[in-house]
């Protein structure tokens, strides 16, 4: 079924669908998440996207309270380190206002039920399924019975797991695109494997798909636009000095918009699956092509050997292919002369 988000159609015949993942690279701070928001539509994405979570029921108590050193995280324990990034609901509501009064395309990544039902209240134009919720099939149930466009990541996924998000997806009749993705932070380009994403489209070619990506680099992205993607998510910062664990390998605002105008040229340069002629090259391809020419001059009755006609630019009446039809017949006109194209009335 057609993908649209916020009236934005994605198909393989429109350009690239860009969302901007700010996640949590805000640190905790309003003021750099509105910086974020506009550095981003500024670089032509088509989208923001945030995380949404309540840590204590995302994390079990282990994980919750474990300690680290970490200097990306906001404090030694890691569920306060969570803690601390998380807005209030008031807050998630201030941050979509923000989005829509300046013109940007916003929605978030759940991660819990509650976080899910928030996002839900806030009226978000899509919902993104992180990758380690894609085995997380109640969550994702849940999010698709709302008929709301959904985006799902697939990383650490085998293909018996994506099958599953795709019968659960349609039975739901809910909108979607499945996304590569890999689960390393940053992710080499050997971890990469763009080719699922043709072998997606090959698999459930009435589904969207496109890269999810930690990849600090543009280039992989390209190439996954080439193979078919449409929808790419690429982690985004303005400074990646800043403290926090994403924004080391995050795009800055130059790079977005490079991605944006190179993908861009991308698409028009695609053209179609039809081998045509385009009108714009005929006098260039003329000037190159080879015709048949008179390479002596002879007179009406005289029989045609190989050795009167000679191949040479431009383009003109008679095909080199039709070479080998006019040896041994007789010249038709009263006389050809060497150096003119050859005609069909030449001969008989």
């Amino acid at each position: 079924m057609p993908l649209s988000i916020d009236g934005q159609l994605i198909s393989e015949d429109e350009k690239a669908y860009l969302i901007a993942d700010i996640g949590h690279n805000h640190s905790g701070s309003m003021d750099r998440l509105e910086e974020m928001v506009l550095a981003a539509r500024d670089s032509g994405v088509n989208a923001v996207k945030f995380q949404t979570r309540n840590p204590k029921e995302v994390y079990s108590p282990s994980e919750y309270y474990r300690k680290s050193d970490n200097p990306q995280w906001m404090d030694e324990t890691y569920g306060i380190h969570r803690e601390k990034l998380e807005w209030s609901p008031e807050e998630w509501k201030h941050v979509f206002d923000f989005c829509k009064t300046v013109g940007v395309t916003a929605f978030s990544t759940p991660f819990d039920f509650r976080s899910l039902d928030l996002l839900l209240s806030l009226d978000v134009p899509a919902i993104k399924i992180a990758s380690g919720d894609a085995t997380n099939l109640p969550l994702i149930g849940a999010a698709a019975s709302h008929n709301i466009p959904m985006i799902i990541s697939t990383g650490g996924c085998n293909i018996e797991e994506v099958d599953a998000i795709v019968q659960v997806m349609t039975l739901k009749k809910t909108p979607f695109a499945i996304l590569q993705c890999s689960c390393i932070y940053p992710a080499p380009h050997d971890v990469l494997n763009i080719k699922v994403i043709q072998g997606y489209k090959d698999r459930y070619p009435d589904i969207e798909t496109g890269l999810s990506t930690h990849d600090p680099d543009i280039h992989p992205t390209l190439a996954a636009f080439a193979l078919g993607g449409r929808i790419f998510e690429h982690h985004f910062t303005v400074n990646r000095r800043w403290k926090g664990t994403d924004n080391a390998f995050s795009l800055t605002p130059a790079m977005m918009k490079e991605l944006r105008k190179n993908i861009d040229d991308v698409f028009l340069s695609l053209g179609s699956l039809v081998k045509t002629q385009d009108p714009r090259e005929k006098v260039y391809t003329d000037e190159r092509r080879k015709s048949l020419y008179w390479a002596a001059t002879k007179n009406q009755g005289e029989t045609v050997s190989d050795n009167d006609i000679k191949i040479q630019c431009p383009a003109n009446i008679m095909h080199p292919a039709d070479m080998y039809t006019l040896i041994g017949k007789k010249i038709h006109s009263l006389k050809v002369t060497e150096g003119n194209p050859v005609t069909e009335v030449d001969v008989i």
